[in-house]
């Protein structure tokens, strides 16, 4: 049930990145209350641990090379709408935040593998 959830959360995510990437300019602007950077690897280092979360036998890296994918292929898509761009800081923003998610369920999966003893 807990991947069930976690899935459907993950879904939930990816919507609304795949909205905030594609909408006009004007439908978004509220959004950038912390900055474009932050805003960006917030939002990828989320998916990167929702996905993870969502598998049962995760593979973080893959998980995180895949999150790159997809920011990179929505900063392409941005091209080719008529008020928005891509921009190579927001494909390295997606790719940070990405890493960061990765690199976080790195460390609770080896922190869950110590004995308690050895924290």
């Amino acid at each position: 049930m807990r991947f069930i959830v976690v899935r459907l959360i993950s879904a939930c995510w990816i919507a609304a990145l795949v909205y905030g990437s594609l909408a006009p300019a004007d439908d978004v602007q509220g959004a950038y209350v912390f900055g474009d950077f932050v805003l960006h690897a917030f939002g990828y280092a989320a998916l990167t641990v929702l996905l993870v979360l969502s598998q049962r036998h995760p593979r973080i890296w893959v998980t995180g090379g895949a999150v790159v994918a997809l920011g990179l292929v929505l900063e392409i898509l941005q091209s080719f709408t008529g008020d928005r761009s891509a921009s190579v800081i927001d494909v390295v923003a997606n790719a940070t935040g990405a890493a960061i998610g990765g690199a976080f369920c790195w460390w609770r999966r080896r922190l869950a593998a110590q004995p308690v003893g050895e924290i």
